[in-house]
């Protein structure tokens, strides 16, 4: 009996080693990140490390964002084994390449298997062969575009390659005894070195000071560079922790890496904030997410992802590469899906007070968590854009005629004309007939025109001998690459003169290449917005409050995008869209909220429409149902191209029947994917409306 339970007791003791030795291994995915050596003798090991070299391009790097634990079908396994030849998909990003070098070495000394070490000879050799003369690497090559040649820091791509490096030429685990000669050793070592120069060239200096980086640089100028839309040259604190941690590790650092590490830090500490927090609600997907920057004064300090280059003021970016200085200023995709703000500089400050005691303690700056940010000394308003006379061509006070401002403007203009118009209410119709005009209102609520027209009974109908239609704004033929912004624009004749929602349109236009920011558009009858340029137009809108007592107050024909706007119906449909004569027609629109008074339908259409809507948030108030053909007991027009209604990662608050459910699959580009909808993929590349509204930032900031 004792021998038995002596046998026993040993079996348990055994039981819990090895669930203990187990519980140290990684298990799924983060296997290919295990550094337990007992790990890399098994068969589950040498599976993983055969996936991994089937994934290896002939460059000898990797692609990233793939799962290379997952056990592969045969037919898998021959798809892969196919793109093996790929030159456009290996990268230094999100850990791919320097992640994969890690795991064959570690089972090479596991091993012995000498297939292993030469698919890690191979990725060495691809991170030693990407590297360009001046030190740095590109994301991702042999073959490459776009943002992708700069130098990049982002992620820690570069500095993960050197950490990676720096360790083969100093033989650490797991690069130690024969896996590499001294040849390919003392070539890691220069590539280290080399990678170090690279980091001290690019900082950015100011007023002859050194600073810290930009995510991504310039390959031949050395400059900040822009990468993705909502990623513009700037100081980038958080990719800069891994840059200054590495400098910090040099041994005996000569007097360019003191200077450089101590204006980094000194850098960090003037730009802190503090008294704020970021606070989070609500899951990903739930309608109720939110990401707030919030007054706390008890926070520890935290600091912006980007600041600008031009006065190191934190923004935040949406898609359309415009940049904000308040989080709720962008869409919820961009808001809730980045990490705009992050305290993780703060541990920078420990490891440089070791550093600066040991190596350079008589240049030791001051620095201190403790001590008030940069935000808590700005003004109240700080932040509130404000309108300069000096910045515009032409300036309309309270009671003056808009219509004569526009009249100074060239006929046919190349340039935009700019005319601010001061606050006030102006109750008078105004007709843009010229190109290029660009009206900015001082506030959106405290700027209105106004103006009581219904369509079937004009009374202004000529302007300069040019027929009139309707609208209290009207654009006219030519009167192309207007840019509306900061106005009420009202129409307000079923609320002063008759009680009727029949067509009182606020904009009309027949124009192209239309913008309309920043402005509530109100209409007490249908038709509220209304851009009808024959044959079909541009047209891009952001930041809207649409409402209107009547139906189809977005009613586009032609090419529109939308975002971030709210719209507010009132049991009649929303939205509207006329695609005639070209399929790729379409009205988009993101990250924008639909709500109503009373039960409402989303839209309708009785031409050929296309419409896709993303990431947007409908009230209970939206009827649960698809938008539809408008009418049942006619056809006025028999739609040839059917319904063409596409959703991706909206929600309806109460749930909906299934019609809003992710369907971009089933449009024309079936592997067509939410980020690529942009403004300029709806107007086929022919117009990036985005980059007019950057360019003329100045004058329309809000």
């Amino acid at each position: 009996m004792k021998t038995t339970i002596k046998i026993f007791l040993c079996l348990i003791i055994n039981i819990i080693m090895i669930l203990s030795s187990s519980a140290q291994i990684r298990v799924g995915a983060d296997a290919i990140k295990e550094k337990n050596k007992d790990f890399f003798t098994t068969d589950e090991a040498r599976r993983i490390g055969e996936q991994v070299m089937l994934y290896q391009r002939i460059s000898g790097g990797w692609p990233k964002n793939i799962d290379m634990v997952r056990p592969l079908s045969e037919d898998e396994w021959k798809v892969v084994e196919s793109e093996q030849s790929h030159l456009y998909d290996a990268t230094i990003d999100n850990n791919a390449t320097t992640m994969q070098i890690s795991y064959l070495a570690r089972l090479y000394q596991g091993t012995g298997d000498e297939r292993y070490r030469k698919a890690f000879l191979r990725g060495v050799k691809f991170l030693l062969d990407g590297q360009y003369d001046n030190g740095g690497w590109p994301q991702i090559w042999p073959e490459t575009s776009g943002y992708h040649w700069h130098i990049t820091y982002n992620d820690g791509a570069m500095v993960n390659v050197m950490n990676v490096l720096r360790d083969i030429a100093e033989e650490n685990e797991p690069y130690e005894g024969k896996i590499v000669d001294k040849a390919l050793r003392k070539r890691a070592k220069k590539a280290f070195d080399k990678g170090v120069e690279c980091i001290l060239n690019t900082q950015i200096i100011v007023d002859g000071n050194p600073t810290i980086w930009c995510q991504q640089h310039d390959s031949k100028t050395l400059l900040p560079a822009p990468a993705r839309a909502y990623e513009l040259p700037s100081f980038c604190s958080h990719e800069s922790i891994g840059i200054v941690t590495l400098l910090m590790s040099l041994p005996n650092p000569n007097e360019r890496v003191k200077k450089a590490i101590h204006g980094a830090m000194v850098w960090y500490d003037r730009y802190k904030m503090t008294g704020v927090r970021i606070k989070r609600t609500g899951n990903k997907h739930d309608p109720d997410c939110d990401t707030r920057l919030v007054e706390d004064p008890k926070a520890k300090p935290v600091w912006a992802r980007f600041y600008d280059l031009d006065r190191c003021l934190p923004y935040v970016c949406d898609r359309d590469g415009v940049p904000r200085r308040s989080l709720q200023a962008i869409g919820a995709e961009r808001r809730n899906g980045y990490s705009w703000y992050s305290g993780n500089p703060a541990r920078l400050y420990k490891l440089y007070n070791e550093w600066a005691e040991k190596n350079d303690p008589g240049n030791k700056k001051d620095i201190n968590l403790e001590t008030k940010g940069f935000n808590e000394s700005l003004p109240k308003d700080f932040y509130t854009p404000h309108k300069y006379a000096e910045d515009f061509d032409v300036v309309v006070m309270s009671g003056e005629n808009i219509q004569s401002a526009i009249e100074k403007a060239p006929e046919k203009s190349e340039k935009p004309f700019l005319i601010l118009i001061r606050k006030g209410v102006y109750e008078q119709k105004v007709v843009i007939d010229r190109p290029n005009i660009v009206l900015v209102g001082e506030d959106r609520d405290s700027t209105i025109i106004r103006l009581a027209l219904l369509n079937s009974k004009p009374t202004i109908t000529e302007y300069n001998g040019k027929p009139l239609k309707y609208g209290v704004v009207e654009l006219l033929d030519g009167a192309d690459d207007c840019i509306i912004s900061g106005l009420t624009i009202y129409n307000n004749y079923g609320s002063t003169v008759e009680k009727t929602t029949a067509h009182q349109m606020a904009v009309y236009g027949r124009a192209t290449r239309t913008i309309i920011l920043n402005s509530n558009i109100l209409a007490d009858g249908n038709d509220a917005l209304s851009l009808w340029k024959s044959g079909g137009g541009m047209y891009y809108h952001a930041d809207l409050s649409l409402s209107c007592a009547g139906v189809d107050f977005l009613c586009p024909r032609g090419w529109c995008f939308a975002t971030r706007c709210k719209f507010l119906g009132d049991g009649h449909a929303i939205i509207w869209h006329d695609g005639r004569g070209d399929k790729s027609k379409k009205l988009v629109i993101t990250n924008s909220t639909f709500d109503a008074k009373c039960p409402t339908p989303l839209g309708r259409y009785h031409h050929d429409s296309q419409f896709y809507l993303m990431l947007c948030k409908l009230s209970e108030q939206i009827l649960d149902r698809n938008i539809s053909y408008a009418y049942k007991d006619k056809v006025i027009d028999p739609c040839p191209w059917g319904q063409r209604t596409y959703y991706y990662d909206c929600v309806r608050e109460g749930g909906d029947s299934g019609w809003l459910s992710n369907n971009l699959k089933d449009s024309d580009g079936s592997n067509l994917q939410y980020y690529n909808i942009t403004a300029q993929w709806t107007f086929g590349n022919k117009w990036d409306p985005e980059k007019r509204i950057r360019d003329l930032w100045k004058v329309l900031e809000y």
